[in-house]
């Protein structure tokens, strides 16, 4: 009980651990060079910038806005999610975005950008927000925005990634800022937010265990998996019951992120094969992580 204790509430740090590493590389990083995360934050950041521009609202010097209304625009969010999640996920979700966004508006943005070119920063961002941010959905919580509707996503549609999801959502917001901003901006915040999705996939997916079952009539399919994924499989024959028609199984441990590269290899080779996928498997012994 005390060592369940325990493990619980390490992964409740290691959320907010994460949510804090994504709000430093957006206020501390990001934002002092202008740039825009193509995410549910930048389209928050969109939403500061119009009412900035167009009313008479006077936003505090170093203080950053973009928190408050990202919490307002993850309310539907969350409410969404709670119908396709268990109960823990939710719970640390909203500890989280309530943390991302008291950080996200008191944490100074500095005056002079610490980095001094744009590419370092947006690079840099990237990495440290996507790291944050993937770090947070392997504590199982969230910090709202895209990585909900990523999650949304998965449930429903398993080959969805989040990263794929912030791609999308960025391309609404760049459309925006190559509209009134110069297109400087609009490339490097390009750039922060495809490094943003690429280490938040490897981040997250990349460390999610899937065992596959593999029931095929063709033999090749075992050697193309192999080969493709350069994972092991373990083989035997079957027969189908009812059938009676000669089968090859064999299983095969991959990462969440390898699963549609998988399902696509075996399909090219066997179109009537059949997988049973199981998630979030523990693996003891040597596999190999690989981006």
């Amino acid at each position: 009980m005390k060592t369940g204790w325990k493990r619980t509430a390490g992964r409740y740090v290691g959320s907010l651990f994460g949510a804090f590493l994504f709000v430093f590389a957006i206020n501390v990083i990001i934002v002092p060079h202008g740039l825009y995360s193509g995410t549910i934050t930048g389209l928050a950041q969109v939403i500061e910038s119009v009412l900035t521009m167009y009313t008479p609202l006077v936003i505090p010097q170093r203080f950053n806005l973009t928190g408050t209304i990202l919490l307002l625009l993850n309310i539907p969010l969350m409410i969404m999610v709670l119908r396709v999640t268990n109960t823990g996920f939710p719970l640390k979700s909203i500890i989280t975005i309530i943390f991302m966004t008291v950080s996200m508006s008191f944490v100074p943005i500095p005056e002079v950008p610490h980095i001094v070119e744009p590419l370092t920063a947006a690079i840099v961002g990237g990495a440290v927000a996507g790291f944050g941010a993937g770090f947070t959905l392997r504590c199982g919580g969230s910090g709202g925005g895209t990585d909900l509707i990523g999650v949304y996503c998965a449930a429903k549609f398993p080959n969805f990634t989040v990263g794929r999801v912030s791609l999308i959502v960025g391309a609404f917001v760049y459309s925006y800022s190559l509209i009134f901003f110069d297109l400087n901006t609009v490339i490097y915040s390009a750039l922060f937010t495809t490094i943003y999705a690429f280490t938040l996939d490897h981040t997250y997916f990349q460390n999610i265990k899937t065992s596959a079952l593999i029931f095929t009539t063709n033999p090749d399919a075992v050697q193309k998996v192999m080969e493709t994924l350069e994972r092991g499989a373990t083989c035997w024959e079957g027969k189908g019951a009812y059938s009676g028609q000669h089968t090859h199984i064999f299983t095969t441990v991959v990462s969440k992120y390898e699963v549609p590269r998988l399902r696509r290899v075996v399909y090219e080779v066997d179109a009537s094969a059949f997988i049973i996928f199981n998630n979030k498997v523990d693996v003891s012994g040597n596999f190999i992580k690989k981006l």
